[in-house]
């Protein structure tokens, strides 16, 4: 059986699956306050004269097999016992009211129980930094983490036709036409103390080689998570989900004083909460305190399904706590699991995701991390060899045949092929053995002077050299003919990342427009042709602004920790002129000119995640915001003159990306800023353009032409918010299809001043308007799970009729997210 959320989730399953079996028919419904219409929790239901019954949950619903033309009761402490007459089984759930049974008694006040529950609440709140310094405070103990992602197959399906041995590589599950395969496992061991981490430990594995990281960064780091309630937001698949414990709970959660219990002379308040409006993302549970210390010692959440999250068909997480030697609580045990698919499973469409983590269907991954906690006063470690036969944890390894499936899984045709094609959307390379194609957004674009644009890029792959690699690309374009070219070397002198070399060579065409300090913000940009695939198959009119160069850059990169990086590129630029970009100066036309200069840039990350792939460190939009400040220095020679009578540029940039958790609401951001001062020619001035095409621009604009603004002295932002839901969830119908709102905001202020000496005249077809530009957009995204669709206005009217922008489109992105 799979190890994921041990007793209580295969109990639970086992219990589900036995009612199937015995009961072709379940009645349900829910009970609600006649007067509120707010669900009535833990009603009893019971059939007159009998002793069949049931309890409703926190949300008042409930089920319970369906009697034949009887009675049903429906009682709660503070109301009237309502009554229901069966005649039929009824086709519908049932919805039962309940009035309120309110007594006035002369100078008798009567409570409800739920201020007991406010006043003990206000006492966990007293207590709740002393009981999280408690926790932080221990300093003396063991963990052990196991980590598995399984995927359920259908039998019946062709699946296990495509796998060899199929049933020897899979494990069987509660239902006879399910088998899981292992996808990914990991499991580590560790002792804290007051001042070190040692990790005694580590292994992982999985099936797909090449995507093993994204399994990682998109799935178990936005799942597997550390739950403490004592924090005010628990941030969970990108988004930050209000604490029960929080301060300001009550103003979200419904909160319910269920009993009390004694054990060892100790008092202990069971208590259960939901959220006060179902449709918003919080969670739904119960929890136990201590009644002298208020502290936490056991919380069990849910996410209900009307939270709508995106592929997520459950949610269940559990912390249990245990006493320490000095009679603070301290963690016992965290147990994460979660039920993912692309759709809802229809069977539980209509069910709790606390209901239906357990409700496993052909295609749902299934997700859980178990990290248990030992204390301990040992001074020794423990080595690899001895770790797993502490008592504590001598039931908690990943079994060693679950990792023998996984080694001979990845020697299936079917597992190799998908796991190529999910490198290749990750890292934009296709691996070929020793050769890596790619990156394959290069493979084709447009653009007016070579028509299009088709491009054969190669490199070595880690499999010929995990120190360095040697690549290059050969491409030519349609209507021009003619053969560009280029050629790189990347060089990993030590066993880890810490210093880089790359050495890059082209004689190729390149945007007018293309920002150099781009690719700080932006993996993969390309500085080619179209911003992407949308862009480059819907464009309107093709960029003519491009001029031919040779360019030479030496880059030394140096990665100082998890918090800095550092790199410096001396580089040599040639450019010569095409039809659309001339180089004139004082009636002077210029055919070339020279570049010669040096570029430095410091990435400030803050320990944030990154994944690595091959040589480069990939960075993510995360509430921990990445900060490039960059600095170009150099010189432009021109034709038939000396370097010593050329004057300097200097080029001072910066710019931040990150994202906002708001709850259920999101905001992603990039804002940038510089200053050009010197003597430069106008392509490196900021210039600002859009695609004229229906692919919506990230980091660009999506209404101004090929050429638009170039100023020397810039700031541009670019921000979105997504609802998450907010709305739309709220929509009959309209929320079963997970749409996201979305709004975003790009905008740009410039001017040319006169610290700027232009090396060359400013085309005519730029604008010197120092007037802000801004667009605003309205969409969805989620549509089809994958797309984003967005109408995009001009904001003001001083540029609607300027002739280089438009005033509004729909505009076309490929994205995906919780």
């Amino acid at each position: 059986m799979i190890k994921m959320n041990y007793k209580t989730g295969w109990i639970t399953g086992l219990l589900w699956f036995v009612g199937v079996l015995l009961y072709a028919q379940q009645l349900s419904g829910v009970v609600l306050d006649k007067e509120t219409r707010e669900p009535v929790p833990f009603a009893n239901i019971s059939v007159k004269g009998t002793l069949q019954g049931t309890t409703a949950d926190i949300n008042g619903a409930f089920s319970l097999p369906a009697p034949r033309q009887d009675t049903l009761l429906f009682s709660s402490v503070g109301y009237i016992q309502e009554q229901k007459v069966l005649r039929k089984f009824p086709e519908d759930e049932l919805t039962i009211f309940l009035q309120q049974n309110i007594q006035n008694i002369d100078e008798v006040t009567v409570k409800p129980e739920v201020e007991r529950a406010i006043v003990l609440f206000r006492q966990i709140q007293k207590n709740k930094e002393v009981n999280r310094q408690n926790i932080q405070n221990t300093d003396h103990y063991k963990t052990l983490s196991t980590t598995n992602v399984y995927i359920a197959v259908d039998t019946a399906s062709k699946v296990p036709d495509l796998i060899n041995n199929f049933k020897e590589l899979t494990i069987s599950g509660d239902e006879k036409n399910i088998r899981f395969t292992p996808i990914y496992l990991a499991e580590s061991a560790a002792i804290i103390t007051s001042d070190s981490i040692q990790s005694v430990y580590q292994k992982k594995d999985g099936i797909f080689p090449r995507i093993n990281q994204a399994i990682e960064t998109y799935i178990l780091r936005n799942v597997v998570i550390n739950l403490n309630f004592y924090d005010e937001y628990i941030n969970i698949l990108n988004r930050s989900f209000l604490s029960p414990l929080a301060e300001n709970a009550l103003s979200r959660y419904n909160l319910y004083l269920n009993d009390s219990s004694t054990v060892d002379d100790a008092i202990y308040f069971h208590f259960s909460f939901a959220p006060k409006n179902r449709l918003d993302q919080l969670f739904s549970g119960s929890f136990t305190i201590e009644d002298k210390s208020f502290a936490l010692t056991s919380m069990e959440v849910n996410i209900p399904k009307e939270a709508n999250l995106n592929f997520v068909n459950g949610f269940r997480g559990n912390v249990s706590f245990q006493k320490t030697p000095q009679g603070e609580w301290f963690y016992r045990e965290q147990d994460v699991r979660i039920n993912m698919s692309l759709t809802l499973n229809n069977e539980t469409d209509s069910l709790y995701s606390s209901e239906t983590v357990d409700n496993i269907s052909s295609g749902n991954w299934i997700v859980n991390k178990l990290t248990q906690y030992a204390l301990t006063n040992e001074p020794e470690s423990l080595n690899n060899n001895t770790w797993a036969e502490n008592p504590e944890f001598e039931q908690s390894s990943t079994r060693k045949t679950d990792y023998y499936r996984v080694e001979k899984l990845k020697e299936q045709k079917l597992i190799k092929g998908v796991d190529a094609v999910g490198g290749l959307a990750l890292t934009g390379y296709l691996n070929a053995g020793k050769i890596d194609i790619g990156p394959m957004f290069t493979i084709y674009s447009t653009n007016d002077i070579e028509g299009h644009r088709f491009t054969i890029p190669l490199r070595t792959s880690e499999q010929l050299s995990k120190h360095f690699s040697i690549g290059g690309f050969l491409g030519m374009g349609t209507k021009s003919k003619e053969l560009k070219y280029g050629s790189n070397i990347t060089v990993q002198p030590g066993e880890d990342d810490k210093f880089i070399f790359r050495l890059n060579y082209s004689d190729d065409y390149s945007l007018v427009s293309h920002d150099k300090f781009h690719r700080f913000v932006k993996n993969n940009p390309n500085p080619k042709g179209n911003g992407n695939l949308i862009a480059a198959l819907t464009s309107t009119e093709k960029d003519p602004y491009l001029k031919e160069e040779k360019s030479l850059d030496i880059r030394f990169e140096y990665n100082v920790n998890d918090n800095y990086q550092l790199e410096f590129s001396p580089y040599y630029l040639h450019s010569s002129h095409t039809p659309e970009v001339t180089f004139y100066s004082e009636f002077t036309d210029f055919e070339t000119y020279e570049n010669y200069g040096l570029l430095m840039n410091l990435r400030i990350v803050s320990g944030q995640h990154y994944d690595k792939f091959y040589f480069d460190r990939i960075y993510y939009l995360d509430p921990i915001p990445v900060i490039n400040l960059s600095w170009d220095i150099g010189q432009t020679r021109l034709p038939d003159t000396k370097m010593k009578d050329s004057g300097w540029y200097s080029h001072l940039h910066g710019s931040i990306k990150g994202r906002l958790n708001m709850g259920q609401v999101f905001m992603e951001y990039m804002l940038n800023a510089g200053w050009l001062y010197g003597d430069a020619p106008y392509d490196l001035l900021d210039q600002p353009a859009g695609s004229m095409s229906l692919g919506f621009a990230k980091y660009q604009f999506n209404l101004p032409h090929h050429a638009a603004f170039a100023h020397n002295l810039y700031t541009n932002t670019h921000f979105h918010f997504n609802g998450g839901g907010i709305l739309l969830n709220r929509v009959p119908l309209i929320k079963k299809l997970k749409l996201r709102e979305i709004v975003s905001f790009k905008g740009h202020y410039g001017t040319l001043t006169d610290d700027y000496n232009g090396v060359f005249d400013l085309p005519a077809y730029y604008s010197k308007d120092s007037v802000p530009y801004a667009e605003l957009g309205l969409g969805l995204t989620n549509i089809f799970k994958f797309l984003r669709v967005e109408y995009v206005r001009l904001i003001g009217n001083h540029y609607r009729h300027s002739g280089f922008t438009d005033k509004d489109g729909i505009r076309i992105r490929a994205e995906m997210s919780f």
